[in-house]
Protein backbone atom coordinates (compact mmCIF):
# COMPACT_ATOMS: atom_id res chain seq x y z
CA UNK A 1 0.00 0.00 0.00
CA UNK A 2 2.70 2.39 -0.29
CA UNK A 3 2.68 3.36 2.96
CA UNK A 4 -0.44 4.42 3.23
CA UNK A 5 -1.86 3.05 6.41
CA UNK A 6 -3.15 5.15 9.36
CA UNK A 7 -4.21 3.27 12.49
CA UNK A 8 -6.82 4.72 14.00
CA UNK A 9 -6.94 3.08 17.41
CA UNK A 10 -4.06 3.04 19.56
CA UNK A 11 -2.89 3.26 23.10
CA UNK A 12 0.48 4.83 24.57
CA UNK A 13 1.24 5.38 28.59
CA UNK A 14 3.59 7.50 30.13
CA UNK A 15 6.06 5.31 32.33
CA UNK A 16 4.59 6.42 35.42
CA UNK A 17 1.53 4.57 35.03
CA UNK A 18 3.68 1.41 35.01
CA UNK A 19 5.68 2.32 37.91
CA UNK A 20 2.63 3.86 39.81
CA UNK A 21 0.25 0.94 39.24
CA UNK A 22 -0.53 -0.06 42.49
CA UNK A 23 -1.37 3.63 43.87
CA UNK A 24 -3.44 4.54 40.82
CA UNK A 25 -5.08 1.17 40.46
CA UNK A 26 -6.65 1.32 44.08
CA UNK A 27 -8.23 4.92 42.88
CA UNK A 28 -9.07 3.41 39.43
CA UNK A 29 -10.90 0.22 39.77
CA UNK A 30 -11.31 -0.13 35.55
CA UNK A 31 -7.53 0.63 35.41
CA UNK A 32 -6.90 -1.84 37.60
CA UNK A 33 -8.80 -4.89 36.54
CA UNK A 34 -7.92 -4.01 32.38
CA UNK A 35 -4.35 -3.84 33.49
CA UNK A 36 -4.46 -7.20 35.07
CA UNK A 37 -5.96 -8.71 32.59
CA UNK A 38 -4.11 -11.64 30.35
CA UNK A 39 -3.84 -9.76 26.91
CA UNK A 40 -2.51 -6.28 28.20
CA UNK A 41 0.04 -4.59 27.52
CA UNK A 42 2.05 -1.53 28.08
CA UNK A 43 3.71 0.54 25.46
CA UNK A 44 5.54 4.14 25.00
CA UNK A 45 5.70 6.56 22.30
CA UNK A 46 8.98 5.31 21.49
CA UNK A 47 7.78 1.43 21.23
CA UNK A 48 4.91 2.71 18.99
CA UNK A 49 7.09 4.37 16.80
CA UNK A 50 9.06 1.06 16.32
CA UNK A 51 5.80 -0.84 15.71
CA UNK A 52 4.36 1.86 13.47
CA UNK A 53 8.33 1.56 11.65
CA UNK A 54 7.94 -2.12 11.50
CA UNK A 55 4.87 -2.48 9.98
CA UNK A 56 4.87 0.53 7.71
CA UNK A 57 2.22 2.60 8.96
CA UNK A 58 2.58 6.17 8.29
CA UNK A 59 0.04 7.68 11.04
CA UNK A 60 -1.74 6.72 13.95
CA UNK A 61 -4.45 8.71 16.01
CA UNK A 62 -2.80 8.07 19.55
CA UNK A 63 -4.81 8.02 22.64
CA UNK A 64 -4.46 6.29 26.41
CA UNK A 65 -6.15 5.63 29.31
CA UNK A 66 -10.19 6.63 29.79
CA UNK A 67 -9.83 7.70 33.72
CA UNK A 68 -12.49 8.81 36.12
CA UNK A 69 -9.87 11.15 37.87
CA UNK A 70 -9.97 14.11 35.65
CA UNK A 71 -5.89 14.56 36.99
CA UNK A 72 -4.85 11.66 35.64
CA UNK A 73 -6.27 12.36 32.38
CA UNK A 74 -4.51 15.57 32.09
CA UNK A 75 -1.51 13.12 32.90
CA UNK A 76 -2.08 11.10 30.20
CA UNK A 77 -3.08 13.76 28.03
CA UNK A 78 0.10 15.37 28.41
CA UNK A 79 2.23 12.63 27.53
CA UNK A 80 0.59 11.97 24.20
CA UNK A 81 0.40 15.74 23.28
CA UNK A 82 4.20 16.26 23.78
CA UNK A 83 4.63 12.67 22.00
CA UNK A 84 2.63 14.25 18.86
CA UNK A 85 4.56 17.15 19.09
CA UNK A 86 8.10 14.96 18.96
CA UNK A 87 6.68 12.70 16.17
CA UNK A 88 4.52 15.18 14.26
CA UNK A 89 3.85 13.67 11.13
CA UNK A 90 3.48 9.80 12.66
CA UNK A 91 0.96 10.77 16.20
CA UNK A 92 -1.90 12.55 16.07
CA UNK A 93 -3.51 12.82 19.61
CA UNK A 94 -6.49 12.33 20.98
CA UNK A 95 -6.85 13.49 24.71
CA UNK A 96 -9.41 11.89 27.04
CA UNK A 97 -11.76 13.75 29.41
CA UNK A 98 -13.47 12.19 32.54
CA UNK A 99 -16.88 13.98 31.01
CA UNK A 100 -18.59 14.07 34.15
CA UNK A 101 -15.89 15.00 36.52
CA UNK A 102 -15.29 19.40 37.08
CA UNK A 103 -12.88 20.80 34.21
CA UNK A 104 -13.62 18.24 31.47
CA UNK A 105 -14.52 21.22 29.10
CA UNK A 106 -11.60 23.50 30.35
CA UNK A 107 -9.45 20.16 29.88
CA UNK A 108 -10.54 19.76 26.10
CA UNK A 109 -10.07 23.51 25.17
CA UNK A 110 -6.40 23.04 26.25
CA UNK A 111 -5.91 20.06 24.34
CA UNK A 112 -7.19 21.62 21.79
CA UNK A 113 -4.82 24.72 21.48
CA UNK A 114 -2.38 22.31 21.85
CA UNK A 115 -3.25 20.32 18.95
CA UNK A 116 -5.24 17.34 19.58
CA UNK A 117 -7.77 16.46 16.56
CA UNK A 118 -10.26 14.46 19.15
CA UNK A 119 -11.67 13.12 22.17
CA UNK A 120 -11.07 9.51 23.33
CA UNK A 121 -11.69 6.95 23.75
CA UNK A 122 -14.52 7.62 26.14
CA UNK A 123 -15.89 4.64 28.46
CA UNK A 124 -18.61 5.12 29.58
CA UNK A 125 -18.65 2.21 32.25
CA UNK A 126 -15.12 3.35 33.45
CA UNK A 127 -16.19 6.68 33.62
CA UNK A 128 -19.97 6.61 34.80
CA UNK A 129 -20.92 8.42 31.67
CA UNK A 130 -24.75 8.13 30.30
CA UNK A 131 -24.13 8.16 26.49
CA UNK A 132 -27.95 7.67 26.38
CA UNK A 133 -28.62 11.04 28.80
CA UNK A 134 -28.80 14.23 26.76
CA UNK A 135 -28.41 16.05 30.36
CA UNK A 136 -24.75 14.68 30.91
CA UNK A 137 -23.62 14.45 26.95
CA UNK A 138 -24.76 17.51 26.07
CA UNK A 139 -21.42 19.25 27.44
CA UNK A 140 -18.90 17.47 25.96
CA UNK A 141 -20.76 17.59 22.88
CA UNK A 142 -21.03 20.97 22.43
CA UNK A 143 -16.88 21.47 23.85
CA UNK A 144 -15.47 19.04 20.92
CA UNK A 145 -17.85 20.73 18.69
CA UNK A 146 -16.87 24.22 19.34
CA UNK A 147 -13.39 23.17 18.70
CA UNK A 148 -13.82 21.29 16.14
CA UNK A 149 -12.98 18.00 17.62
CA UNK A 150 -14.78 14.64 16.84
CA UNK A 151 -14.80 11.68 19.57
CA UNK A 152 -14.62 8.12 19.81
CA UNK A 153 -16.29 6.13 22.42
CA UNK A 154 -15.95 2.51 23.26
CA UNK A 155 -18.92 0.25 22.47
CA UNK A 156 -19.23 -3.53 22.10
CA UNK A 157 -21.21 -6.43 20.83
CA UNK A 158 -23.90 -7.05 23.65
CA UNK A 159 -24.18 -10.67 22.87
CA UNK A 160 -21.40 -13.33 22.96
CA UNK A 161 -18.52 -14.06 26.12
CA UNK A 162 -17.71 -11.50 28.26
CA UNK A 163 -14.49 -10.03 28.62
CA UNK A 164 -12.84 -7.33 30.89
CA UNK A 165 -13.32 -3.97 29.08
CA UNK A 166 -16.04 -5.05 27.27
CA UNK A 167 -19.17 -2.94 29.07
CA UNK A 168 -22.25 -2.33 28.84
CA UNK A 169 -22.78 -0.09 25.97
CA UNK A 170 -24.18 -1.38 22.34
CA UNK A 171 -25.63 -0.41 19.58
CA UNK A 172 -28.97 1.15 20.86
CA UNK A 173 -27.39 3.07 23.68
CA UNK A 174 -24.79 4.71 20.48
CA UNK A 175 -27.83 5.06 18.31
CA UNK A 176 -29.95 6.95 21.26
CA UNK A 177 -26.50 9.05 21.14
CA UNK A 178 -26.57 9.48 17.56
CA UNK A 179 -30.12 10.40 18.16
CA UNK A 180 -29.52 13.27 20.31
CA UNK A 181 -26.74 14.65 18.78
CA UNK A 182 -27.15 14.12 15.22
CA UNK A 183 -24.39 16.80 14.02
CA UNK A 184 -21.27 15.30 15.92
CA UNK A 185 -18.29 13.07 14.09
CA UNK A 186 -18.14 10.53 16.57
CA UNK A 187 -16.22 7.15 15.91
CA UNK A 188 -17.37 4.16 17.98
CA UNK A 189 -15.08 1.71 18.52
CA UNK A 190 -15.02 -1.96 17.97
CA UNK A 191 -17.30 -1.62 15.23
CA UNK A 192 -19.89 0.43 17.27
CA UNK A 193 -20.85 -3.14 19.22
CA UNK A 194 -23.16 -4.02 16.12
CA UNK A 195 -24.22 -0.36 15.50
CA UNK A 196 -23.00 -0.30 11.36
CA UNK A 197 -25.81 -2.66 10.56
CA UNK A 198 -28.41 -0.42 11.16
CA UNK A 199 -27.45 1.83 8.22
CA UNK A 200 -29.29 -0.64 6.26
CA UNK A 201 -32.22 1.17 7.65
CA UNK A 202 -33.11 4.88 5.89
CA UNK A 203 -34.47 6.68 8.93
CA UNK A 204 -31.33 5.58 10.99
CA UNK A 205 -28.57 6.50 7.93
CA UNK A 206 -29.76 10.18 8.29
CA UNK A 207 -28.86 9.87 12.03
CA UNK A 208 -25.85 7.87 11.55
CA UNK A 209 -24.78 10.16 8.57
CA UNK A 210 -21.39 11.76 10.94
CA UNK A 211 -20.70 8.29 12.29
CA UNK A 212 -17.62 6.13 11.76
CA UNK A 213 -16.44 2.72 12.93
CA UNK A 214 -13.43 1.00 13.77
CA UNK A 215 -12.00 -2.52 13.53
CA UNK A 216 -10.13 -2.47 17.34
CA UNK A 217 -10.42 -6.41 18.25
CA UNK A 218 -11.83 -7.78 14.76
CA UNK A 219 -8.96 -11.24 15.26
CA UNK A 220 -10.84 -11.55 18.85
CA UNK A 221 -14.55 -10.98 17.83
CA UNK A 222 -15.28 -11.35 14.08
CA UNK A 223 -14.49 -12.63 10.90
CA UNK A 224 -13.38 -11.26 7.22
CA UNK A 225 -16.62 -11.15 6.48
CA UNK A 226 -17.95 -8.25 8.15
CA UNK A 227 -15.60 -6.35 6.41
CA UNK A 228 -17.35 -7.70 3.15
CA UNK A 229 -20.75 -6.56 4.54
CA UNK A 230 -20.20 -3.10 5.33
CA UNK A 231 -18.82 -2.37 2.04
CA UNK A 232 -21.93 -4.32 0.81
CA UNK A 233 -23.99 -2.06 2.35
CA UNK A 234 -22.75 1.34 1.21
CA UNK A 235 -20.99 2.68 3.80
CA UNK A 236 -17.23 1.65 3.56
CA UNK A 237 -16.37 5.34 3.60
CA UNK A 238 -17.14 5.08 7.24
CA UNK A 239 -14.77 2.35 8.63
CA UNK A 240 -11.34 2.53 10.15
CA UNK A 241 -8.25 0.64 10.51
CA UNK A 242 -7.68 0.21 13.97
CA UNK A 243 -5.30 -1.73 15.92
CA UNK A 244 -6.08 -1.17 19.60
CA UNK A 245 -1.96 -1.41 19.63
CA UNK A 246 -0.49 -2.54 21.81
CA UNK A 247 -2.61 -5.23 22.51
CA UNK A 248 -3.12 -6.45 18.83
CA UNK A 249 -0.63 -5.03 15.76
CA UNK A 250 -1.21 -4.93 12.54
CA UNK A 251 -0.18 -8.71 11.17
CA UNK A 252 -3.11 -9.96 12.88
CA UNK A 253 -5.59 -7.89 10.79
CA UNK A 254 -3.46 -8.12 7.50
CA UNK A 255 -4.69 -11.71 7.46
CA UNK A 256 -7.87 -11.00 7.98
CA UNK A 257 -8.05 -8.48 5.17
CA UNK A 258 -6.33 -11.05 2.67
CA UNK A 259 -9.26 -13.06 3.10
CA UNK A 260 -11.59 -10.34 1.96
CA UNK A 261 -13.52 -9.67 -1.75
CA UNK A 262 -12.42 -6.15 -1.55
CA UNK A 263 -11.04 -4.47 -3.96
CA UNK A 264 -7.24 -2.55 -3.56
CA UNK A 265 -9.34 0.71 -3.49
CA UNK A 266 -11.89 -0.09 -1.33
CA UNK A 267 -8.40 -1.57 0.95
CA UNK A 268 -6.73 1.98 0.75
CA UNK A 269 -10.57 3.59 1.79
CA UNK A 270 -10.29 1.21 5.24
CA UNK A 271 -6.50 1.05 5.85
CA UNK A 272 -5.72 5.04 4.71
CA UNK A 273 -8.34 6.94 3.11
CA UNK A 274 -11.38 7.38 5.83
CA UNK A 275 -8.90 8.44 8.41
CA UNK A 276 -7.37 10.76 6.38
CA UNK A 277 -10.23 12.50 5.41
CA UNK A 278 -11.85 12.45 8.96
CA UNK A 279 -8.44 14.52 10.12
CA UNK A 280 -8.51 16.69 6.88
CA UNK A 281 -5.10 14.95 5.77
CA UNK A 282 -6.00 13.46 2.58
CA UNK A 283 -3.29 13.50 -0.02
Amino acid sequence: MNNKIIDAHVHIYPSEFEEDWDLIAKREPWFDRLTKSKVHKWGTAEDLIESMDKNNIAASFVTGFAFKDQGLCRISNDYILSAAKRFPDRIKALSVVSPNEPGASDEIARCAAEGAIGIGEIFPDGQSFDITDNRETWRLVNSCREHDLFLMIHTAEQAGHDYEGKGKVGANEAAKFCCNHPGIKVIFAHFGGGLWAYEGMPEMKLILSNTYYDTAAMPWLYSEKVLDSIFALGIGHKILFGSDWPILDFPRYEQLLNLTKLKDEEKLMLLYKNAAALCNEIS
